[in-house]
């Protein structure tokens, strides 16, 4: 502590960061000779330390924190004695101002030794004057370093700081492309340097930072070839219809370590798949880490608000197409986002374990509700058993519908049975069972309008249109309301007609051949056959029932419930060619969703439902 005139003293001292040296030591020097100068008698220094933190905030600051603290409750010193104002605080007026209000109602005095502020107003304008310089400073200091490395990334393109994704290392390239040396990041935060060559050369500790030079470039490379497959895997399992749980869950139980050595969790994996890294592109922006300043995808500057990092919307993201080798190609990238999107659309309906198997597809005649899939323990037994109950009932009661259980097992056992006796019909196996499905369809085939026809039945109803309005201009026959209606309706069947022409003129889509027919009945046949012998899992077995069944409507008073099979074995065919080609475009979400059960017309099955 140190004596100024009777009034113990203690010292702040704080760096911004690592790279500056000597700042403590030059801060508490200067602040020593100062009390020296001014006549303090020093029995013993307590210093206060924060090192490379910076002072836009007193966030994480805990050396200032328990000055504070320590202030205001039983403090042995009455003054704090700080290089300048610049070191205590870079918050502005505001936050300096309410720090050193908080010291002058605990009877402490601050002290800046290199600002000279006098006492009285004039030091206390001058002190908020010397509080504002100091943040400005930092928002200039943030506004040209976030200029200074758009600037890079846009120009060379080269990767900012930090630690590289998961499955690439970071090589610094000379401004000629010549390899210098390639990092790549441990789990436990080390790092491993291999020259240009590719040979280890040594190991980097947690808090060394690499050097790097103004003119060089940064780029990602594939890295470990282990966690290069991880990559892979999870953008495959998710267009599976894996969620971001599902595939942590599987890593962690295989024993995967996580990006920095720890388990595997839902934010790690959505931080994999949503990142364009993956496909080859730089991006960046996607969080507003920064304590002051923001910006926008056009590069405009805009103040932070809140001190918390931030995601950016999409659009404000600065995205360098073709910046490095992708793990995954475009198209697969692409894909993942599709599955994800649809996945918030469908809610709790996508997710791939832990769902009933028809939960999604039975419906209460009575309520209008879904069923839910929910598990009840016996009484006696303690057995588990899995139900379907009736939504409605569940969360209104009574007030709304029945208190309906119908048996899981029993109903997915019942609902696969069906399916199969729809689909092989009277052939005992699955060939003949494709025979004739292909027969159907190719007979049943519509080879498109007879314009001749179309335009005969046209002229028909154009001709009595003009009848009925002679007769509507009859004095005695006008206001007739039989004839009214006789109009409406002709004019109604004449527009259609016209529709119908219209159609007859558009080119038409080249019909699937009976290869292509066959090979399609025979997927679907056969997937259903697996789906009924137990040997498919609970996602794929879930695609194929959807895949035929459009709906299951219960109704709960006369326990009775009817599966409805739509199809149309040509639509269903020329909806998967659609997706096919359209790699899942807005035409492929209208069309697959007509892909049902490969037989003409609707076939319905029901069954008695035991509910109570």
């Amino acid at each position: 502590m140190a004596q100024q005139n009777g009034i113990a003293a203690v010292g702040y001292a704080r760096r911004s960061t690592d790279m500056q040296e000597r700042s403590i030591p030059d801060q508490q020097t200067h602040v020593e000779r100062w009390a020296a100068e001014n006549g303090c008698r020093v029995l013993r220094w307590c210093w206060y330390v924060d090192d490379a933190i910076s002072g836009t905030s007193t966030k994480g600051r805990d050396a200032f924190e328990s000055m504070i603290r320590e202030a205001e409750n039983g403090r042995d010193f009455d003054a704090v004695l700080c290089y300048d104002m610049s070191r205590f605080s870079r918050g502005g007026t505001n936050e300096t101002g309410y720090y050193l209000h908080r010291l002058t109602l605990a009877g402490v005095k601050a002290v800046f030794t290199a600002e000279g502020i006098p006492e009285g107003d004039e030091g206390e304008l001058l002190q908020g004057v010397k509080s504002w310089q100091a943040r400005q400073f930092s928002v200039k200091l943030a506004r040209d370093v976030i200029r200074g490395q758009l600037s890079s990334l846009k120009q060379n393109p080269s990767a900012q700081g930090g630690r590289a994704p998961y499955g690439y290392d970071r090589r610094y390239l000379a401004a000629d492309g010549t390899v210098l040396r390639t990092i790549r990041f441990l789990p436990d935060g080390r790092k491993q340097e291999f020259d240009a060559q590719g040979r280890h050369v040594r190991l980097i500790a947690r808090e060394e930072r690499p050097g790097k030079t103004k003119s060089d470039v940064v780029r990602f490379v594939p890295g470990d070839p282990a966690h290069v497959a991880i990559v892979r895997e999870t953008f495959g399992r998710c267009i599976e219809g894996y969620g971001y749980w599902s595939i942590a869950s599987d890593l962690n139980k295989r024993g995967v370590p996580g990006p920095k050595g720890n388990p595997w969790s839902e934010m790690m994996v959505k931080m994999v798949l949503h990142n364009p890294v993956y496909r080859g592109a730089l991006a960046w922006n996607r969080m507003t880490v920064g304590k002051i300043s923001g910006f926008d995808g056009e590069g405009r500057l805009r103040p932070k608000k809140g001190r918390i990092a931030k995601a950016n919307d999409p659009s404000d993201w600065i995205v360098i197409e073709d910046a490095h080798e992708p793990l995954v190609d475009t198209e697969t990238f692409e894909r993942a986002q599709r599955v994800l999107d649809g996945r918030r659309s469908q809610g709790g309906l996508a997710r791939p374990t832990n769902r009933y198997l028809l939960s999604s597809l039975m419906r209460c005649t009575k309520c209008g509700h879904t069923f839910w899939g929910c598990t009840g323990t016996h009484h006696y037994s303690k057995k588990k058993t899995r139900f379907y109950k009736d939504g409605g009932y569940q969360t209104h009661g009574r007030a709304v519908c029945l208190h309906t259980m119908i048996d899981a097992d029993a109903l997915d056992a019942w609902v696969l049975r069906q399916l199969r006796v729809v689909v092989l019909g009277d052939a005992d196996t699955a060939e003949r069972a494709i025979d004739a499905f292909v027969r159907d369809a190719m007979g049943g085939r519509d080879d498109g309008e007879d314009r001749a026809g179309v335009q005969k039945e046209l002229a028909a109803v154009s001709k009595r249109i003009k009848a009925t309005v002679g007769l509507l201009g009859n004095a005695e026959l006008g206001g007739m309301a039989e004839l009214e209606q006789a109009l409406v309706d002709l004019q109604r069947q004449r527009k259609e007609l016209e529709a119908r022409l219209a159609g007859c003129d558009a080119p038409a889509s080249p019909a699937p051949s009976e290869k292509e027919v066959r090979a399609w009945a025979k997927e679907k046949i056969e997937a259903l056959g697996a789906a009924v012998a137990g040997r498919l899992p609970p996602m794929e077995l879930r695609n194929v029932v959807s895949g035929y069944v459009d709906r299951i409507e219960v109704d709960p008073v006369a326990k009775t419930g009817t599966m409805c099979l739509p199809g149309d074995a040509l639509a269903c065919l020329e909806a998967d060619a659609i997706r096919r080609v359209k790699n899942g475009s807005h035409e492929e979400q209208q069309t697959t969703a007509e892909e049902r059960l490969p037989k003409k017309g609707d076939a319905q099955s029901k069954s008695g439902l035991s509910g109570h």
